[in-house]
């Protein structure tokens, strides 16, 4: 399933679902994960992490507004690309936004099309290890990260 909106365009395999939404004077964000994701959420997905499963994955894309200092291709958004493959070793239980038993996480700040972006995604592996159901969704967080286009901001 393709997913399109706000200059934001990814494919979801069967499994997964997603939306991209924009809330009112905020930058657009894509949410997608491989279980039932809430009708209503953070832009970091605090609610779909609560209700996670076990071996699930979930990943936002959430865009900022320039300004104020920020400027897209410079400090913490230097980056101008997606370190894809994502490793399982570079998921780790400090890099959640709320720590929940069995997750593990991982941020990367970058520019994409002239447009800032934070990719937050978490696996929530079998207790306290990723674990091989864990390891299985993070080569579909990784196919799902390949797909995604960025209209460049104008």
């Amino acid at each position: 399933m393709i997913l399109r909106g706000h200059g934001i365009e990814i494919d979801l395999p069967d499994g997964w679902e997603g939306r991209i939404f924009r809330r009112r004077h905020g930058a657009p964000t894509l949410h997608a994960g491989t279980f039932a994701l809430p009708a209503t959420d953070g832009e970091f997905g605090t609610h779909a992490t609560a209700r996670m499963p076990h071996g699930a994955a979930f990943l936002t894309l959430t865009e900022y507004h320039a300004g104020n200092g920020l400027e897209p291709g410079r400090g913490l958004f230097k980056s101008r690309k997606l370190p894809l493959p994502l490793h399982h070793d570079r998921f780790h239980p400090n890099t959640l936004l709320v720590a929940r038993r069995g997750q593990s996480g991982f941020q990367h700040f970058f520019t994409m099309g002239n447009r800032p972006f934070c990719l937050y995604a978490v696996i929530r592996g079998d207790g306290r290890r990723l674990g091989a159901a864990g390891h299985r969704h993070l080569d579909g967080v990784n196919g799902v990260l390949r797909s995604l286009r960025i209209a460049p901001r104008g």
